[in-house]
C-alpha cells in the first residue's frame, strides 16, 4: 500500500484503539437509548479486541511485503469507515464525536489513496482460498442480509410501523440498511462471484473474509451486552452470526497458512472488453 495510505491508516487505528478504549471505560459518554448505547460498546468491544489487533499485524507484516498483510489492512479499514460512519452520523454528539469523525475520515482517505494498489498481489493470497466455499458464503452474505434489509425497508414502506430493533434504539433509520446496500454487501457478492469465475473482484475475496468476522463481532459484543441488561430477545441471531464469523475466519486463515503449490493459481480474468476484443 501507498506510504501516505498507511500512515492514515495507523492513525485512524491509534485513534481508533483510543476511543473504542474510553467508549467501554468512561461511564455516561454515550447518551443515547440504552439499546443504542450497548450496540455502540458492542463495537467498542470488537475494535479494540480484533479491528485493532488485525490492522496492527497487517500494518507490520504488510511494511514487510506480505499481500497478506495487506489485504487485512484493507479489511480493516472498511470495518473502520463502516463503524465509524455510523457512529458519526447515527450516535449522539458526545466529547468522541470529532474523534468518530476523524477515524472515519481517517479510514476512507486511506483506501482511496491507495487505490487499487490496496489489493496488488492479491492472487498470492488469493489462489490458497477454498474458492468455492470461500465464494459462496460471500455470495451469501451477501444475498442474505441484502433480502433481509430490504424485506424490514418494505415493512416499513407497506404498514409505517418500524422494526422492534429501531424502536429499543429510538432511531428512526438504520443507518445499517444505507452502507449494507449501498455498498459493503454488494462488496461481498462481487467478490464471491469474482473468486467463482476466477474475475479481478476476486481480489476483494480475502479482505470481505476477514471484515465478515469483524463485524459479526460487533453484532454480537453488542447482543451479549443487551442479554447481560435482560434482553436476550437477539440471542439466537447471535449464535447464527458467530457460527458466520467464525467459518469465515477459517476460510481467511486457510489462505495464509495453506502452501502455495497445494492449489492450482487462479487465473484471474477481465471481460472482452477490457481485453480489448
Amino acid at each position: 500500500m501507498h506510504t501516505i495510505s498507511n500512515r492514515l491508516a495507523a492513525v485512524a487505528t491509534i485513534l481508533a484503539a483510543g476511543a473504542a478504549l474510553a467508549g467501554l471505560a468512561v461511564r455516561g459518554l454515550y447518551v443515547d437509548s440504552p439499546n443504542w448505547v450497548q450496540q455502540a460498546q458492542g463495537t467498542d468491544l470488537a475494535t479494540l479486541l480484533l479491528a485493532v489487533p488485525v490492522l496492527v499485524i497487517g500494518l507490520w507484516t504488510a511494511s514487510r511485503g506480505s499481500s497478506a498483510g495487506r489485504l487485512a489492512v484493507v479489511a480493516g479499514l472498511l470495518y473502520l469507515v463502516y463503524n465509524y460512519a455510523i457512529f458519526a452520523f447515527s450516535v449522539a454528539m458526545n466529547p468522541l464525536t470529532i474523534v468518530h469523525i476523524a477515524i472515519f475520515g481517517l479510514a476512507l482517505w486511506s483506501l482511496l489513496v491507495a487505490g487499487r494498489s490496496a489489493v496488488e498481489g492479491a492472487e498470492a493470497v488469493t489462489e490458497r482460498l477454498n474458492r468455492r466455499t470461500a465464494g459462496g458464503l460471500l455470495v451469501g452474505v451477501g444475498a442474505l442480509f441484502g433480502l433481509l434489509w430490504l424485506g424490514q425497508i418494505a415493512s416499513v414502506a407497506t404498514t409505517g410501523v418500524l422494526p422492534p430493533d429501531l424502536v429499543k434504539a429510538n432511531i428512526a433509520s438504520n443507518p445499517v440498511y444505507a452502507l449494507d446496500l449501498a455498498f459493503f454487501l454488494p462488496l461481498c457478492a462481487i467478490a464471491g462471484v469474482g473468486l467463482l469465475r476466477r474475475r479481478d473482484a476476486a481480489a476483494f475475496a480475502f479482505p470481505m473474509l476477514v471484515w465478515v468476522p469483524l463485524m459479526g463481532a460487533g453484532v454480537v459484543g453488542g447482543i451479549v451486552l443487551m442479554a447481560a441488561a435482560g434482553d436476550q430477545t437477539a440471542v439466537p441471531v447471535a449464535v447464527a452470526i458467530t457460527v458466520l464469523g467464525v467459518v469465515s475466519s477459517i476460510l481467511a486463515a486457510v489462505a495464509i497458512v495453506r502452501p502455495r503449490a497445494a492449489t492450482g493459481p487462479v487465473r484471474l480474468t477481465t471481460s472482452p472488453a477490457r481485453q480489448g476484443g
